[in-house]
């Protein structure tokens, strides 16, 4: 397999205006000790992203004090008039989760969350669709009044996919973002921009919106790559199949190795999505609220998802105002921390897995300049201080010498794997009679030998006393 590796320099930390977070998406519904306990070890700020996407249709949560406030008739009644569902689940699973609310408010577990972390921030979707705007301010108003620090708005969720054009969307969130506008001026207001622009309706949609000339602070997409972009990767993916890390798997091998050059050479999603709505939306943020690779089952939770995760949110942070994971805390592979099953062999049964360490080593290493392997910077005349570089390695372990300078202090913090496919327990190509397990166990730290190590990702801290 192909080695490559990503090695950026940075000097002492710099202040970053730009917010790393994750979708509150199924948080409240899997939250446990544990997951607190997790979210105290990230040590790193986070904006959470509530209640999520496709919910965001039917949530009221002030007015129905149950979970984020789903109602049989409000879903039924959507369904029956509208229908419009971007997850494409439709009726019976909107039913069953309206009926699997708790009897309290989520409202309150977020006030109680915020108390918690008290400088969490909190972005908020409100329910353009199928609501009014005063009842999307009661919440807002009372989250508020509770101390909960929210700093923006959505309008909605990929709505696009409702509206016959950008001018039906105008009438649908003006009202309540004016309101907003008036009572809490400090909170940004977000509209839904298309990330897809293979597809013509999408790119009307932009167009429209680029030349609306009301008020609003920041353009929202949401980055997945698919088998769009992965195809022919994920061709090669056995999925299901029984598994035993004890043994290298040569067809996932050649899958994933295939899936790293599609990843992090040919293909720049995010990227190239901030630089086009630069350009189309000159002064505006950009809140990239979900992004991940899609289906959950091909490559989440495995060394080179949490490579190309770790190397985005350091990267596409310097662009987008919000980076927000999809997701945090859920019953999916998608989770940063997620439920456990039959293949996982830890205990607990709430699980860190790949996206949690991507996630803090990010929000470790931030501010970067790229640099190549061939061209490592000599530090023996630099000056006191702190210095970071960070790497991505899809090869085998290979000698890094950093001309340290005498009395220099240098450690490095990584996570790593046998192979890229390694995973913190299930991934989609466990199936019947797989080996339970978790193979990458979490950070390594440890005093630098020179060694970056295989199937790895992470960064070496060096400081000049």
């Amino acid at each position: 397999m192909r080695k490559l590796l990503f090695i950026i320099l940075l000097g002492v930390q710099v202040v970053h205006a730009q917010n790393l977070g994750f979708n509150g998406s199924g948080m409240f519904e899997n939250y446990d000790a544990d997951v607190e306990q997790y979210l105290v070890d990230l040590n790193a700020p986070f904006t959470i992203r509530f209640p999520g996407g496709s919910i965001s249709k039917f949530h009221d949560p002030y007015n129905v004090k149950r979970g984020w406030g789903l109602s049989e008739s409000n879903i039924k009644q959507w369904f029956e008039t509208t229908g419009f569902d971007e997850d494409g689940n439709g009726l019976e699973k909107w039913l069953r989760k309206a009926e699997e609310q708790p009897a309290h408010s989520y409202l309150d577990d977020l006030i109680a969350l915020q108390k918690k972390f008290p400088n969490m921030q909190v972005l908020w979707v409100l329910n353009v669709l199928n609501s009014t705007p005063e009842a999307n301010m009661q919440a807002i108003r009372y989250l508020m009044s509770n101390g909960v620090n929210i700093v923006g708005v959505e309008a909605g969720n990929e709505v696009y996919g409702k509206y016959a054009s950008f001018s039906e969307y105008i009438p649908d969130f003006e009202p309540v973002f004016a309101m907003i506008r008036k009572e809490y001026p400090k909170i940004k207001l977000g509209l839904i921009v298309g990330a897809n622009l293979g597809r013509n309706d999408i790119v009307r949609w932009n167009d429209a919106m680029a030349g609306y000339k009301g008020d609003f602070d920041a353009v929202i997409p949401h980055y997945y790559y698919t088998a769009r972009e992965l195809g022919e990767a994920y061709d090669m993916i056995p999925l299901r199949n029984e598994f035993d890390p004890a043994k290298s798997n040569d067809d996932l091998c050649r899958a994933y190795d295939k899936a790293a050059t599609l990843l992090l050479e040919e293909n720049d999603l995010l990227g190239d999505g901030c630089r086009y709505l630069q350009q189309k939306f000159p002064g505006k943020e950009i809140w990239i609220t979900e992004w991940n690779t899609k289906p959950s089952e091909m490559l989440n939770n495995t060394i080179l998802n949490g490579q190309w995760q770790f190397s985005q949110l350091i990267e596409i942070s310097k662009m987008a105002e919000y980076l927000i994971i999809h997701n945090g805390v859920g019953p999916d592979k998608y989770g940063m921390i997620s439920k456990s099953n039959k293949y996982d062999s830890e205990p607990n049964e709430m699980i860190r897995r790949m996206g949690y360490f991507a996630y803090k080593l990010a929000s470790e290493a931030r501010d970067a300049k790229p640099m190549s392997a061939q061209n490592i910077p000599n530090l023996s005349k630099s000056a006191k201080g702190t210095y970071k570089y960070y790497f991505t390695n899809t090869g085998e372990a290979y000698t890094a010498d950093f001309h340290i300078p005498a009395g220099a202090a240098i450690k490095i913090h990584a996570v790593a794997g046998k192979h890229l496919y390694s995973g913190c327990g299930t991934t989609g190509y466990m199936g019947k009679g797989s080996v339970k397990s978790y193979e990458v166990k979490g950070i390594n730290r440890s005093d630098f030998n020179n060694t970056i190590p295989a199937y790895s990702f992470g960064y070496v801290e060096v400081e000049v006393r």
